[in-house]
């Protein structure tokens, strides 16, 4: 078994315990803080050096180049979540399908098959919010047409299962080198988002399922290093993305608001995943 699947338990074996013990909603924070802070950024901080690594695959000539297209990509992400917080959205799960798809395959599947990058991921989010979609309603009040549907008529076995049928039709097609462990493994995810609130669930999945076998990956490609010093390395940038958020806080409109502060993480996270991803593909091909 790689690394990257054992990693992967490790997250799902955790996720159970957090549901079995049935820890609280008011907890939700502290988890979630936790993991971005420890895992969920941390993945993301050495990009100024993947960037870096694979010469075949190198998209920048220098670091100035590469400090310049990242900024830029952070700063026009919040400038669409500005000027219009359906496009922010838009941008953000067109990104984000393929990227925690191109990376939920690895282990069981190679990377180079963008459709099914693009339609495991779609998966994952679309099973997120479907076993969360009441409290999203309340958070996506920016977007009247779907906060005020009115879905109480339906349970939250109903998305639970719809959820299921999607994922099992979606993929069905697609020729898998290790299928049923990819179902099995996606199927346990769902039942987290499940039983667990949004942003428990998002962070269980970002923290443990994607970014820790991203930070194990890396960690493999620093021949030369201990986990410790690699993990170091990681600090910097990862302190520069909290102040990053601290500012954007501080001088916020009525769309970054403490009222809405669910959504203004998600803003945060969106802007600093829109440069990641051009990295990551770099990154993982092959894999």
């Amino acid at each position: 078994m790689s690394s990257t699947l054992k990693s992967k338990l490790v997250g799902l074996a955790l996720a159970i315990c957090l549901i079995f013990f049935g820890v609280e909603k008011s907890y939700s924070y502290i988890i979630f803080i936790f993991v971005m802070l420890s895992i969920g950024i941390p993945h993301g901080s050495i990009d100024h050096i993947i960037a870096f690594l694979n010469p075949a695959a190198r998209r920048f000539k220098n670091k100035f180049t590469f400090y310049l297209v990242y900024l830029s990509l952070i700063i026009l992400n919040i400038f669409f979540w500005v000027i219009s917080p359906f496009l922010g959205l838009f941008i953000f799960l067109i990104i984000s399908c393929y990227h925690f798809g191109e990376t939920q395959v690895i282990g069981y599947h190679h990377t180079n098959n963008r459709a099914l990058n693009f339609v495991v991921g779609a998966n994952l989010l679309l099973s997120l919010f479907l076993n969360n979609i009441f409290e999203l309603q309340d958070i996506l009040y920016i977007i009247p047409e779907f906060s005020n549907l009115d879905l109480t008529t339906y349970s939250n076995v109903f998305f639970l299962l719809i959820s299921i049928v999607i994922l099992m039709i979606s993929i069905l097609n697609f020729k898998i080198e290790r299928k049923v462990p990819l179902y099995a493994e996606m199927t346990i995810i769902y039942f987290i988002f499940y039983h667990t609130d949004l942003l428990t669930s998002f962070a269980l999945y970002f923290g443990f399922c994607h970014s820790l076998p991203m930070l194990v990956l890396e960690f493999k490609e620093f021949k030369n290093d201990t986990f410790t010093k690699f993990y170091i390395k990681t600090l910097p940038f990862t302190l520069l993305s909290v102040i990053f958020g601290f500012i954007l806080y501080i001088f916020n409109n009525e769309l970054l608001s403490s009222d809405n502060l669910i959504l203004f993480v998600f803003i945060v996270i969106s802007s600093l995943t829109l440069p990641h991803v051009f990295i990551m593909n770099d990154f993982v091909k092959d894999k």
